[in-house]
């Protein structure tokens, strides 16, 4: 028998990994989004390991392991989404077979069920789990995955726990499986602090399922793992700023009437884990809401009957029933409870607490429907109904995966079903505009700017208009929008180095300094959540190099250079500070590091020549030239550059000619027009 049930574990985690793969598999590709922009896109790219593992065990730092395990990511695919969703998605598998042996080892040595009984409940228990669509905005957001991270740490502690207090343990593994257990929750409360709740979970399922032949005495886990846990959680208040500052800080967030809201938001999450319909990735609860009785909802009524159903025909069922509940609640309390958050519900928030209403529900299917005996009618109708629900969860759990595969989609759906939500307007005329869908980004920015939002967005969405007014060739409307919001929010940098880009383009250059230079004091100083973009840095060094303050250009180039070394552009202004400076060599060197789109390239070879020029260098300035040509046959300096060197070096007039005639073909201007047809009127 033992063998049997081995090898049918092993088929169902086959199966597991199937199941999960497939319904995944579409999100693989899915873009980064929300707060991924900027955790991965600045934090991680920016500082990356210099931040995250330079003193750890000096100074322990908030949700290191999630952070570290994004370095590791990006260390691998740099911003290539795959690594990261692979990764996501891995850990929710292996949480999944976590829970399944939670449960498994629960019912037969817990409520002391027979180990078929055990294995059923346990792999319909992980399964309903794995497929559960209240868990896709965990498994796809990739900044969610602290708390998916978190999460496997916990459960991991848990049956760490469970396994290290069997009777029958020897001394020597006992010990070693409740280190094991410390040591996933201290990872846990390093992936997110929410994990503080392990002890008290410790606690219930002691006093809940410990209290037959099957587990140690309590003495034992009293000093073995309960003091050690208390001395872990100490060194993570005191020892942990952002824990200790959490602790502190609980007393101030502390509101009674948000903690009233929450009762009828916890049912509302309890019925979306067990009826994921209207799922989105940012939950709207308008005052309406509000008026209604939660006790009164289907969804409640439902949740009794199971909870009473059980109570009423499994003899072991107060102690599940308790643990189920008292799981849900205990591990939603640091997200949903009497502590002020921004928001009311996310379902990233549910991944945990929905293992103990998933785990009551399955054990409510399987008295009243799989182990049924006499009422054959109940089981007729039950298994098709049960087949039904697992069917739709898949379903269900699909089409919410799909809409993750395009940030555009995903905001679609959010404002479609929270339209009050206006940060969700915000987000989605975002992505219109990483899209260059400027005329839906249009529409969405307006409803926006007229509408009772917060400052901070009032001046992102003139920011945005200024931008798509830049675009459409308005700039007139464009600068009255930066203007906008700068006066909507002075505070924030963004409207400032778009002025200032705008203005340097108009030939504005005192004026556009000022605002670079406001733009930069703002990042530095006023910390409002992303680290000084690399573009301004190489936006006020061209500027200062056509004021030519070459010294300050020069700073700004190698602060730009110190974030993105292998850019191209950041090599060219360079070498063009070091050119209008002298230091020609360095310039020749700065050119050679070029590698990037043709036309950049080749205008680096045509400055090398002009340089080789001024050494009278003229056979390497030709080769320059030439090179500059092959790569960009329509560069207008390179060919009168070549054509004037050859007439300079009394070299092949004809072919003077001929460049000299391409370059005033492809000219626009009038200075230029007027000066190619000057050098012409000296040839013959």
């Amino acid at each position: 028998m033992e063998t049997y049930l081995n090898s049918r574990k092993i088929v169902f985690f086959v199966l597991l990994l199937v199941v999960v793969s497939l319904l995944y598999s579409s999100t693989f590709q899915a873009p980064f989004n929300f707060d991924d922009e900027a955790v991965i896109k600045s934090e991680i790219s920016q500082k990356g390991a210099k931040k995250w593992f330079g003193d750890f065990f000096i100074h322990p730092r908030y949700r290191h392991f999630f952070y570290s395990s994004l370095i590791f990511n990006h260390s691998l695919g740099k911003l290539n989404p795959f690594g990261y969703h692979l990764v996501n998605t891995s850990l929710h598998l292996l949480t999944s077979i976590i829970i399944f042996f939670i449960a498994s080892i629960t019912i037969e040595k817990g409520l002391l069920l027979g180990r078929k009984e055990a294995f059923t409940i346990a792999s319909l228990t992980a399964l309903l789990f794995s497929v559960n669509p209240v868990n896709s905005e965990t498994v796809n957001y990739i900044s969610a995955r602290a708390v998916g991270m978190s999460s496997f740490f916990y459960l991991s502690a848990l049956l760490s726990f469970i396994l290290g207090s069997f009777y029958k343990r020897k001394p020597l593994p006992r010990l070693l499986l409740y280190f094991s257990s410390l040591t996933f929750f201290l990872a846990s409360a390093f992936s997110k602090e929410t994990a503080l709740t392990f002890p008290a979970v410790l606690l219930l399922y002691d006093f809940c399922f410990m209290r037959n032949n099957y587990w140690a005495p309590f003495k034992s886990r009293l000093l073995f793992l309960y003091l050690p846990l208390i001395l872990c959680s100490i060194f993570l208040v005191f020892k942990v700023s952002s824990f200790k500052d959490l602790i502190l800080g609980l007393g101030q967030r502390i509101d009674i009437e948000y903690g009233l809201k929450q009762i009828q938001v916890i049912g509302y999450a309890a019925r979306v884990i067990l009826f994921p319909v209207g799922l989105t990735f940012d939950h709207d609860f308008p005052s309406a809401f509000f008026t209604t009785n939660t006790l009164l909802t289907p969804a409640s009524f439902f949740a009794i009957g199971v909870s009473l159903g059980i109570i009423l025909y499994f003899s072991k069922a107060r102690a599940v029933v308790f643990f189920c509940i008292s799981w849900f609640l205990i591990t939603l309390a640091p997200t949903n409870s009497v502590f002020l958050r921004p928001d009311l519900l996310s379902e990233r928030n549910l991944y945990l607490p929905s293992f103990g209403i998933l785990f009551l529900l399955v054990i409510a299917i399987y008295q009243f429907v799989i182990a049924s005996q006499s009422r054959s009618m109940v089981k007729k109708i039950g298994v098709p109904c049960m087949t039904f629900f697992f069917m739709l969860q898949i379903v269900l759990l699909n089409e919410r995966n799909l809409i993750y595969r395009s940030n555009t989609l995903l905001w679609e759906d959010t404002l479609k079903k929270s339209p009050e939500k206006l940060r969700a307007l915000h987000n989605l005329s975002h992505f219109y505009m990483a899209e260059k869908n400027y005329a839906e980004a249009f529409i969405t920015l307006r409803s926006l700017a007229n509408s009772k939002v917060s400052p901070h967005y009032l001046s992102y969405a003139h920011s945005n208009l200024g931008s798509i007014y830049v675009q459409w060739g308005d700039y007139s409307k464009a600068e009255s929008e930066f203007k906008s919001g700068i006066q909507a929010n002075p505070t924030l940098p963004t409207n400032y180095f778009n002025l200032g880009t705008l203005f340097a383009s108009q030939g504005r250059n005192l004026d556009a300094k000022k605002l670079y230079e406001k733009t930069e004091d703002l990042y530095k100083n006023y910390k409002w959540g992303y680290q000084t973009p690399a573009e301004l840095y190489i936006n006020k060094a061209r500027l200062l190099l056509k004021l030519k303050l070459y010294d300050k250009a020069e700073s700004s180039i190698l602060d730009y250079l110190n974030r993105k070394p292998d850019s191209a552009s950041g090599h060219f202004i360079q070498a063009k500070i070091f050119s209008e400076t002298g230091r020609l060599e360095k310039a020749l060197n700065e050119y050679n590091k070029v590698e990037s789109s043709s036309k950049l390239k080749a205008e680096a070879h045509n400055n090398r020549a002009l340089i080789f020029i001024k050494k009278t260098s003229f056979k390497l300035a030709l080769e320059e030239l030439n090179q500059a040509l092959i790569i960009s046959p329509n560069l207008i300096d390179a060919h009168y550059n070549l054509g004037n060197l050859l007439i300079q070096t009394k070299g092949d007039s004809i072919k003077a000619r001929q460049h000299l005639e391409n370059a005033l073909k492809l000219t626009n201007s009038k200075e230029g027009t007027n000066r190619i047809k000057r050098v012409l009127e000296t040839l013959p």
